[in-house]
């Protein structure tokens, strides 16, 4: 059986990463999780329209599509498209999960170093 998660952030990740998105991971890489390997699992932040469309055709090649989507708020619009992933986990193939976390860790917390892009 093939399998690939998508976690979706609410930030670009410039700074920092929430919180539940690296737990989420973690947990799907432990023996609990299922033991995911690096490969199977995406992480990224805000979805943009031409993301979401690459991301629909390529994911129905898998048998099973999880998406994890952590916003800042119960109230925050899916602005981001990431809900229109929605139908790819439809009809048995997967799960979609939407959770909300305000925590944030920093890029060096988490043992990335941030480096500047030359211009």
């Amino acid at each position: 059986m093939t399998r690939y998660a998508i976690l979706v952030g609410a930030t670009d990740f410039s700074d920092g990463m929430q919180k539940s998105l690296v737990a989420f991971k973690d947990f799907l890489t432990s023996d609990a999780g299922g033991k995911w390997q690096e490969s199977e699992i995406m992480i990224c932040g805000p979805m943009d329209w031409q993301l979401v469309q690459l991301l629909q055709s390529r994911l129905r090649e898998y048998d099973f599509v999880l998406v994890y989507q952590c916003r800042f708020s119960r109230g925050e619009s899916d602005s981001d498209w990431s809900g229109k992933l929605r139908c790819v986990t439809e009809g048995g193939r997967g799960v979609f999960i939407g959770d909300v976390c305000d925590d944030v860790v920093s890029m060096e917390e988490l043992g990335y170093e941030r480096v500047e892009a030359e211009r």
